[in-house]
């Protein structure tokens, strides 16, 4: 159990180190930075993001490298002196990884439903997410963002 403790470790530090910086040279160079590692549920993604948002953070760039099975999710946020809060919302359409063509149809078209309703009301999205639960359902995630200045 240490071991694996202590790769996972390692192996988080090793993608932040090698990933994180290419990202950064892609954004304005405005403003304070800093990134995040999302947890394995997408349902608790909102809070985690919110509680960044409620300090004035905005994400600019979320990605999802892997090594080796393990898929992180990153987020990349900028503080600027215009934006004082970001509310954050997180759709998240789950289907069977061994599931037919039609049900990965089903959430997709759930999700851009979804997305189209929060575009009218002034949201933007940022990034669509993948991955999987350990229980073995996938999910399709989209991280939608909302400035107040």
């Amino acid at each position: 159990m240490a071991h694996l403790l202590a790769f996972l470790i390692i192996s988080i530090i090793a993608l932040s180190s090698v990933s994180v910086p290419p990202v950064l040279g892609q954004v304005p160079p405005t403003g304070e930075r800093f990134g995040i590692v999302l947890s394995g549920d997408p349902f608790k993604w909102e809070a985690e993001l919110n509680e960044q948002g409620q300090k004035g953070w905005d994400a600019i760039l979320a990605q999802q490298p892997g090594s080796g099975g393990l898929i992180l999710h990153f987020v990349i946020f900028s503080k600027t002196p215009t934006i004082r809060v970001v509310d954050y919302k997180v759709v998240v359409a789950e289907f069977s990884a061994t599931g037919d063509l039609s049900m990965l149809e089903s959430a997709r078209s759930q999700l851009i439903t979804q997305s189209n309703s929060y575009a009218r009301n002034g949201w933007t999205l940022l990034q669509a997410l993948t991955g999987q639960h350990p229980g073995g359902k996938s999910f399709i995630a989209l991280l939608l963002k909302k400035p107040i200045y």
